[in-house]
């Protein structure tokens, strides 16, 4: 088992979004000052600070257009990301509740292979466990609640 590549939103298509002014929906993007921090930022995988500038915008975290790529709410850093996101999975994310949702080469989820993990039962393990399965090409975590996109999983190319 290798250790999974840990990854958020692509980078370029969040500023190509942010300098259009519009998210994935065609939603205008409204920026607003997060006064007390916590929320869960898809760009670089942390949580906002306190008087950090942040939206949240309709995202689809798929390379591909088609019936199982959805378009959903994330939370991103609306003036920039100060740090790119992390290739391994920070912490944080190992304490909290996540569903593992695999998806194969046909472009669809592999239901028989979801898990709901729960938090602290080590998120990396069970990513790299649905990450051997030949037919698994990435794995998205997702909020356990709303099914929201936390992050994206692939094979280490090494």
């Amino acid at each position: 088992m290798s250790t999974p590549q840990i990854s958020g939103i692509d980078m370029v298509e969040l500023e190509r979004a942010l300098t259009a002014g519009h998210d994935h929906a065609g939603n205008p993007i409204e920026p607003f000052v997060d006064d007390a921090g916590g929320w869960p930022l898809r760009c670089c995988l942390s949580d906002s600070a306190p008087g950090a500038e942040i939206a949240i915008i309709a995202w689809s975290p798929f390379p591909w257009k088609g019936p199982y790529a959805e378009t959903g709410p994330v939370v991103v850093h609306s003036a920039g990301c100060p740090s790119p996101a992390p290739d391994e999975l920070p912490a944080s994310f190992d304490a909290r509740p996540m569903v593992l949702r695999p998806y194969g080469r046909n472009q669809r989820i592999a239901y028989h292979l979801v898990r709901h993990v729960d938090a602290g039962s080590s998120l990396t393990a069970e990513l790299a466990s649905l990450l051997d399965d030949d037919d698994v090409v990435f794995v998205h975590g997702r909020n356990v609640t709303g099914g929201c996109y936390a992050f994206t999983a692939e094979r280490d190319s090494d």
